[in-house]
């Protein structure tokens, strides 16, 4: 019964090795059950296998009737080298950039044709073939059921790509799992502005709730499909705080997603992740540059078996299935959709989803710009070249390295700082994310100063942004000149952009922002929403230029010392005030200045 037993088991164990060979292209269903099969196989033939067959086929053949069979000794040699390459894919892995699992891998898969070669010959020649014939049938029945797609909302163009016709918390698989072999990546994300997009952002938080008053609770869910899509496939009406037991937790301090990983420690994916987690970014399977959530999310990733296992154990058995074959794995999470600025203009374009009306157009903006240009690959730019390329002494500086521990070394790892224009958030948790953020920043514009006729003239040209400067919701940000003329006595003979003592900029400053107004053509304020009329739009197009003149006193004496700074903040000192009611404990934005200009006029 034993020798039965070890034919069957070597049996399955070549047979579930060989169909997961690429030239059998097996469903994914069906080789999640033959990859742990073989496994488990190949441990019960170690076991049954190597310590007796092995041992006493040696000690009878070679040291009692003294036969020494050299295609036996390759035999056994073979079969060591199958069996520690296995072990090594197996508790190592091969993820691509360790030399020694692609060895092994190698070793694995063509050592296991010519152990199954020896094997067959060192039977033929010894006359000893067992024709016992042994039948196994294995039928496997699956069914497919065909895909569906459900809009979430009439309010967002967002969609959830179903099979089973449910989806709940447990398919929002949480990031925090993508740590344990995506450490760097997952260090970046967790303190970056893509992370905390909703319960742990304080602007959002107030903006969504006051959406929800103002226009109807409903009206939140078109904030949600792009700041917490999770929460809302799974129709939760609105955003809510993170918890740390019975308290809210004050995440926009938070370092390295500690409320996440505790979270998932102690409650698995049962407990949602709100705001854009890896799952949200790396499942779309879709992607239109209309804006509002207009992308397609698969929850119906190939996942491996017991990847969605509670136990600690489970998990650990997963992820060395996934180390040891992980293609699919990285065919599941990276797509060549990814790396088109469709797939970011899809939440970082914006309309009014009953009017229509453009509020954010980062994507048409870049689509127009001369960094759109792939006729021409030195001057073409697409969203990820900028924003998620690393930065070093204010100058893209692709890094080196892997996305992945023990994976293949790239000349440019993506990083996951998504480094853009809030610093300032970033800034609350880690310097490096607001390092990153103000040195892209700075590689935006150019200023010249120039006097003609008494009037100082200062250009301001947009030489990096492949957009608008500034873009995305421009009616928060301010960016501006400050300018300050001294006479050869020292003393200021004009003066603008200067901040007043509450915090706001001064009346008659010059400002590169749109204006957003009602259908009265009155100022929206915080209701941005509720734009029907563009009461201006100053800000500069990638590539061009602006002028702006400041006219001088005419008995002003020479030489005269012109000082202008092009300064940016984040949010206006009246959102701040209006977020710091809710949140207390918010800190003021501090002012950015991105260049500057000192010359003396003779």
């Amino acid at each position: 019964m034993r020798r039965v037993f070890v034919k069957i088991t070597i049996f399955m164990m070549f047979l579930s090795g060989i169909f997961m060979h690429e030239l059998f292209d097996i469903s994914w269903e069906n080789f999640r059950v033959v990859q742990p099969l073989h496994i488990i196989c190949s441990i019960l033939i170690m076991f049954f296998f190597l310590n007796s067959f092995i041992y006493r086929h040696i000690r009878r053949y070679f040291f009692i009737k003294k036969i020494n069979s050299v295609e036996g000794w390759l035999l056994l040699l073979a079969f060591v080298l199958v069996v520690f390459s296995g072990l090594y894919l197996f508790f190592v892995g091969n993820r691509g950039g360790d030399m020694f699992g692609t060895i092994s891998f190698n070793i694995h898969l063509f050592g296991s044709l010519v152990l199954a070669a020896l094997f067959l010959w060192h039977i033929i020649k010894a006359k000893r073939q067992n024709a016992q014939p042994l039948a196994l049938l294995v039928v496997i029945l699956f069914s497919y059921p065909s895909v569906s797609y459900s809009k979430i909302t009439e309010l967002s163009l967002l969609e959830i790509e179903k099979k089973t016709g449910v989806y709940h918390s447990e398919d929002w698989t949480s990031s925090a799992k993508c740590k344990s072999c995506h450490s760097e990546i997952f260090e970046q994300w967790s303190n970056s502005n893509h992370k905390h997009m909703a319960g742990s952002n304080p602007y959002y938080m107030v903006m969504e709730t006051l959406a929800g008053e103002v226009e109807g609770q409903e009206f939140r869910k078109w904030c949600m499909s792009c700041h917490n899509p999770s929460a809302l496939s799974l129709g939760h009406p609105k955003t809510t705080h993170a918890m740390d037991g019975n308290f809210i937790s004050n995440e926009h301090f938070e370092k390295g997603a500690k409320t996440l990983l505790n979270d998932f420690k102690e409650h698995g994916n049962f407990r949602v992740e709100e705001g854009v987690s890896c799952i949200t970014c790396h499942q779309i399977t879709e992607a239109k540059s209309k804006g509002n959530a207009s992308f397609t999310l698969s929850l119906e990733r190939e996942k491996y078996l017991f990847e969605d296992s509670k136990s600690d154990l489970g998990r650990w058995f997963s992820e060395k299935l996934i180390n040891a074959n992980p293609k699919v794995h990285k065919e599941s999470y990276s797509k060549e959709l990814y790396k088109e600025s469709r797939y970011c203009a899809s939440c970082h374009d914006e309309f009014h989803p009953q009017n229509g009306i453009k509020i954010v157009s980062t994507f048409e903006e870049w689509e127009k710009s001369p960094f759109n240009n792939p006729k021409d690959k030195t001057k073409h730019k697409n969203c990820i070249d900028c924003h998620m390329t690393y930065m070093k002494d204010d100058k893209f500086a692709p890094l080196r390295g892997t996305s992945t521990e023990g994976g293949v070394i790239k000349d440019d790892v993506k990083v996951h700082y998504f480094a853009g224009s809030n610093h300032f958030l970033a800034g609350l948790r880690d310097k490096e994310h607001e390092e990153q953020t103000l040195q892209l920043l700075r590689t935006s514009a150019k200023l010249d100063v120039a006097i003609k006729d008494g009037v100082l003239e200062v250009g301001v040209k947009n030489v990096g942004a492949g957009h608008h400067l500034p873009t995305g919701v421009a009616d928060f940000r301010e960016l501006w000149l400050e300018v300050e003329v001294k006479d050869k006595d020292g003393r200021v003979v004009f003066s603008s952009g200067k901040l007043g003592n509450d915090g706001n900029i001064e009346e008659g400053s010059r400002l590169f922002q749109k204006v957003f107004g009602d259908e009265n053509s009155k100022p929206v304020g915080l209701l941005f929403w509720r734009y029907k009329t563009l009461l201006s739009d100053t800000r500069i197009p990638a590539g061009e230029r602006r002028v702006e003149k400041f006219e001088l006193d005419k008995e002003a004496l020479y030489p005269l010392q012109a000082s202008v700074k092009l300064n940016f903040r984040i949010y206006p000192q009246w959102v701040t005030d209006a977020v710091r009611k809710v949140f207390p404990v918010l800190l003021d934005p501090n002012v950015i200045e991105l260049t500057s200009v000192q010359k003396e006029f003779k």
